[in-house]
């Protein structure tokens, strides 16, 4: 009993961690409105977005470190890397670049998550990421909408 209630703890623990994880998302997209706070918000957004890339790419790896078995994990090891080196290629860009490849960057995770990782990955996980998806997906095209207006 009690290891389904500290398993029950954990997975609410991680849905709340992962939605307060949206927080500097929106913070940073509304933020970068501000004609004044426009440069800094908008590099901190990317970073951001980077930073939660390579997370994404981290738990692929823990995911096989965890899993002593005689199974393959070059797949999963070599998957893991790609998220940091997308976001921190990104980081090298400009922000207006940056931002729609950071975008590009979390639903890529998300959809080899969804068709490749089905199997390994567990169901209240793969339903959170939906959520966490679209909303830092959301948050960062308005900071890429921030990024553009002062061009037109």
């Amino acid at each position: 009993m009690s290891e389904d209630r500290f398993t029950h703890r954990n997975i609410l623990t991680a849905r709340l961690l992962g939605v307060a994880g949206l927080i500097p998302f929106y913070a940073l997209a509304a933020l970068a409105w501000r004609d004044d706070l426009r440069p800094w918000a908008l590099h901190a957004e990317a970073g951001y977005a980077a930073v939660v890339l390579s997370f994404l790419g981290a738990v692929h790896w823990g995911r096989a470190l965890a899993s002593p078995t005689p199974r393959n994990h070059i797949g999963s090891l070599l998957f893991g890397i790609k998220p940091a080196l997308l976001g921190w290629f990104a980081l090298m860009l400009p922000v207006e670049f940056a931002l729609p490849m950071l975008t590009a960057g979390l639903v890529f995770v998300w959809g080899t998550e969804q068709m490749v990782f089905f199997e390994t990955l567990p169901t209240w996980y793969r339903h959170l990421r939906h959520l966490l998806t679209a909303g830092a997906a959301f948050a960062l095209l308005i900071a890429w909408a921030a990024a553009m207006t002062p061009m037109f």
